[in-house]
Parts: structure tokens; C-alpha cells; sequence
């Protein structure tokens, strides 16, 4: 579904990404890990067109990327979440979930003046599938609060409700589970099993959480300074020496 073919960002003199190759599977949990500063968030953002590449190819169902803009990139069926949650703070939570339909939902200006039958049917369907997204992520109660008034897990939910909004063919998440705990992180694991599995979403996942990339990912790549080191399926990578020097200095991803 998606490829990275010799991938390179580079700063200045710094190379964030280098010669990254890569490739995504449709129906899979791809984990994206790595030490802090590896280039992982740079990778998402030159998926979604926020950076450029230095040089090498993006390409999504055989679609050049690199021919879009980023506002272009979820009509091809593209979306994310972020690291650090860009919300709309003095908008409620429902609001902040009906703006990922924005980008699809088609207004004529004088309708929407109007207020005509048609636009007040998809506002009823935007609702309705705002609702129905709420309730997946459990937190259907919260549609009425202030984004800005919520603590942080409640806020990265609302932020992954966004990213779902338009049934993305690719589903970037970026940190889901930071700043969550157990039972969040659980809850949050077991969402993206169900968007796999009785969805049939493809997710492409970074997350520093081991025990919870071990457990959910279909397949792994690791990264050290731009570079990948090491990918395979979760016990491979898990194994691999070079993983375990790079990430986390020596120790077992298990344990971790």
C-alpha cells in the first residue's frame, strides 16, 4: 500500500531520514520505533507532506505522493494523528471530531447560507458518524466538554477520533498512548485491533510503548539516526542485537 523508496531528509547538515526503504502492507499494524531524535515524526511528515524529501520517492497505491499538497493527501485516503495533540482547545469535543470531515464534505456557499434540506442531511450524517466514532473510542459522554478542559489521554483520544473521521485507507498515529496509563493504553490497544480486524483499517503506527508494539504490530521497523537497523515481525526485532544496543542500551524489549 505504501512505499518508501531510498527516503532522505536532510537539515542543513543533519540527515533526519537517511535512505529510508520501506514498505506497508494493507491490513496491517506497522510500528515505526526508535530512540528519541531517530527521524520517526519526520518520517509521518513527509507522508503527509509536511516536509519534503531531500531526494528519493513516496508512493501510495502506486500514486506519487510527492505530487500532492498536504491538504491534498487525505483525499487520497491518508490521515494522522500527532505527537503533540493539535486541537482546536476552545472547541468541544464533537466539534473537533466533526473538522476531520471537513476536508470531504461538499458545501455550496449559497446552500450552506440557506441552510437548505441538503445541507442539513449531511449535517445530520456528519453528526451521526461523529457519534458513532465517540462511541467506539468510549467516550461518547464527552461530546459536549471543552477539548482544553480534558485531561491528555482523553485529548490524544480525540485526536485519533479526528484522524478516523473519513475511514482512511492509511491510518498514521503518531505516540497514541503517551501520556496515558494502563487502562487507557489497553483501551487504546484494543481499538486498533478492532479497526484492523472487523474495520479492515491499515494502521502505521509510532509508539514507544514496547510491551504494546510487541503485542499489537503485524510487522516492525526500526530506525537509529534516520537509518533503519533492524525490521521483521515482533519476535525477530525483538531478538535482533542491533535493536537492543541501539533502543534501549543493552536491554531486552521484554523487559521492557
Amino acid at each position: 500500500m505504501l512505499t518508501l523508496d531510498k527516503a532522505r531528509v536532510e537539515f542543513g547538515g543533519l540527515t533526519a531520514v537517511n535512505d529510508l526503504n520501506m514498505e506497508i502492507s494493507k491490513g496491517q499494524i506497522h510500528s515505526l520505533i526508535g530512540p528519541n531524535g531517530a527521524g520517526k515524526t519526520t518520517v509521518f511528515n513527509t507522508i503527509s507532506r509536511f516536509v519534503n524529501l531531500t531526494s528519493g520517492n513516496i508512493k501510495f497505491n502506486n500514486e506519487n505522493i510527492l505530487n500532492y499538497k498536504p491538504n491534498e493527501v487525505i483525499r487520497l485516503g491518508i490521515t494522522r494523528s500527532f505527537q503533540n495533540t493539535e486541537l482546536f482547545a476552545n472547541m468541544t469535543v464533537m466539534d473537533n471530531l466533526l473538522v476531520g470531515l471537513h476536508p470531504l464534505t461538499k458545501k455550496n456557499i449559497f446552500s450552506t447560507m440557506l441552510h437548505l434540506p441538503s445541507v442539513r442531511r449531511i449535517e445530520q450524517e456528519n453528526r451521526k458518524k461523529t457519534i458513532e466514532t465517540l462511541e467506539l473510542l468510549q467516550i461518547r459522554h464527552l461530546e459536549d466538554e471543552v477539548v482544553k478542559n480534558l485531561p491528555f489521554g482523553y485529548q490524544k483520544m480525540v485526536d485519533i477520533g479526528r484522524a478516523m473521521m473519513v475511514n482512511p485507507e492509511l491510518l498514521l498515529l503518531d505516540e497514541p498512548v503517551a501520556g496515558m496509563n494502563n487502562v487507557e493504553t489497553k483501551q487504546i490497544s484494543e481499538l486498533l485491533l478492532r479497526l484492523k480486524h472487523d474495520f479492515g483499517f491499515t494502521i502505521f503506527l509510532i509508539e514507544h510503548d514496547m510491551s504494546m508494539v510487541m503485542e499489537i504490530s503485524d510487522f516492525v521497523t526500526v530506525v537509529n539516526f534516520g537509518k533503519k537497523i533492524s525490521e521483521g515481525v515482533p519476535a525477530m526485532v525483538r531478538n535482533d542485537p542491533a535493536v537492543i544496543e541501539a533502543y534501549l542500551g543493552g536491554e531486552d524489549v521484554s523487559h521492557a
